[in-house]
């Protein structure tokens, strides 16, 4: 499933993005079972396929088959004009506001120095364990946010990244357990101010600003990514590639890096972990290549969706 937060009247909902729709898994359960002549559909649906993403995830795999069964339950011709309480089950993507999959993750985990391609550009060695570093929620935005340049930056650096999505809680996972606590993967966009970093050495301010955490469209459930370790990496601004690389190319790859980061923090459903960037960091390129307002960012892993951001000036 490739499942998506979105707004299109009143409060966000869960849904499953299938083609040029969205179907709504809450909705469409409580629709499956109404159908099946069960008198509690609305609390069944409400407990089991609940509307948000965490809480969804929190549900482990008696959620994700309820999920799967109602959406092809869905998927007949007659569930297009489907609705109930007057709410359609299918809408047309396009009249629908994406918003991140994951709208306010408790921890956005992100690696640092993590692509053989980016160390050899900089005549850097492996790190023997993973060096890791935090963002925080207010760094999510999603499909066409703007990302926003902030008054104390001038040198707006973009970091395409692979992201996966924890789906139980867990903690000290063994690397031959990690996938059985992966819901899914999803595209990310570590931003930075590459000035801020620099100055503070570290990475607490010129990371954590607000929108510098784009994820999405979609979060892909692990049934469907064959293989985390063979997604093309590509990042463009204004058409033009600046970012090419293979996951293929991660120093610790997934399970390592959620059997590290789990012997040190808990992790809960729809916690983010960012596995790192390849080279053509923009404050390496020579000229560099730092994101003015009024470009658009184009962040791609693999086939689990592309990203689109446009730059703006903060207003103050």
């Amino acid at each position: 499933m490739r499942l998506a937060m979105y707004l299109n009247q009143g409060d966000p909902r869960l849904g499953a993005v299938q083609g040029e729709a969205v179907v709504d898994l809450n909705l469409a359960y409580e629709a499956m079972l109404a159908a099946n002549g069960n008198l509690r559909a609305r609390a069944k649906a409400e407990a089991l396929v609940p509307s948000e993403t965490v809480a969804f995830l929190r549900g482990g795999d008696d959620s994700l088959t309820a999920a799967r069964t109602a959406l092809k339950w869905a998927a007949v011709p007659s569930s297009a004009t489907l609705k109930v309480r007057n709410a359609p089950v299918v809408r047309p993507l396009k009249d629908v506001k994406l918003l991140a999959p994951v709208m306010k993750p408790e921890k956005i985990i992100c690696v640092a120095h993590n692509y053989h391609d980016f160390l050899k550009e900089l005549g850097m060695k492996p790190h023997p364990i993973p060096r890791i570093f935090s963002k925080f929620a207010n760094a999510v935005c999603a499909w066409d946010d703007p990302v926003i340049r902030p008054k104390m930056s001038r040198q707006l650096g973009y970091e395409a990244e692979l992201a996966f999505v924890i789906g139980k809680r867990c903690k000290n996972v063994p690397e031959e357990k990690a996938y059985d606590v992966i819901a899914g993967y999803m595209t990310f966009n570590d931003i930075s101010a590459s000035d801020c970093t620099k100055s503070d050495v570290q990475n607490t301010r010129g990371k954590g600003f607000d929108t510098f955490a784009p994820m999405g469209p979609c979060l892909v459930t692990a049934d469907e990514v064959a293989d985390p370790h063979d997604l093309k990496v590509e990042l463009r601004v204004n058409g033009r590639v600046l970012q090419s690389s293979n996951t293929r190319e991660l120093v610790h790859n997934v399970p390592q890096l959620l059997s590290f980061c789990s012997q040190v923090f808990t992790l809960e459903p729809g916690d983010v972990v960012a596995t790192g960037t390849p080279g053509g960091l923009a404050k390496d390129r020579n000229p560099p290549t730092f994101m003015e307002p009024g470009d658009v960012m184009e962040t791609e892993i693999g086939d689990l969706g592309l990203m689109r951001n446009p730059i703006v000036e903060e207003k103050v």
